[in-house]
């Protein structure tokens, strides 16, 4: 999926807070589509031979591809309604292309296996669903954190902020969001820091691998 990396940093390139209409499917998604429709067929011609290995190499492909799309989403902040209608237009393409990758420009249709279109609807529905809370009205703050806790089922306080901040909530108003979020969820304040103290740990281990692989 590294092919695809330029794609998804031109996420971030667009300003999300000033779209003022939805159109057709963005660049960044025309790019992706382009670049599996290209790809796809040349690895399972390959690997004609093994069905199985081609199955294989499309699960491998959307499990990694998946949470780095959604990483992306939750960086292209802040984030108004009308751009994220657009971005929720540009998961629903991405989410068909991605459900069709096993037969992709392929004359013989055959049905992908319920790991694959397992993997693809859960991945994506989660962005869509985070979509969808950016959409959401925040006036009422305990409505907000239902609506959030019902659609998100591995909710955790440090996404919650990262959402807080594509929406372009205040850090006053995130505070009072987050206390009501560890009430209802009964997250506790020793979780949240265990959560932030995993997350600087991986930074710093990431870091220390890159310095060693310049030095060797």
């Amino acid at each position: 999926d590294g092919l695809c990396e330029p794609a998804l940093n031109a996420m971030l390139k667009v300003n999300w807070a000033t779209l003022d209409s939805v159109g057709d499917q963005s660049a960044y998604t025309t790019a992706i589509t382009s670049h599996l429709q290209s790809t796809c067929p040349v690895v399972r011609d390959l690997l004609q031979n093994s069905r199985k290995y081609f199955t294989n190499y499309c699960l491998k492909f959307v499990n990694s591809f998946i949470p780095r799309y959604v990483t992306q989403i939750y960086k292209c902040r802040p984030i108004s309604t009308v751009g994220a209608e657009q971005l929720l237009l540009d998961t629903h393409s991405l989410k068909t292309v991605l459900l069709q990758l096993p037969n992709l420009n392929s004359a013989v249709q055959r049905k992908a296996p319920p790991s694959f279109i397992k993997a693809v609807s859960q991945g994506m529905s989660k962005a869509e669903m985070i979509l969808k809370l950016v959409m959401a009205p925040s006036e009422s703050a305990q409505a907000f954190v239902e609506s959030y806790t019902n659609l998100i089922s591995d909710y955790d306080v440090t996404e919650f902020q990262k959402l807080l901040e594509m929406k372009g909530v205040r850090r006053g108003e995130q505070q009072e969001l987050i206390e009501i979020l560890r009430k209802t969820a009964n997250i506790t304040t020793t979780e949240t820091e265990e959560g932030s103290a995993a997350v600087q740990d991986s930074s710093r281990i990431r870091k220390l691998e890159k310095l060693i692989k310049k030095g060797f």
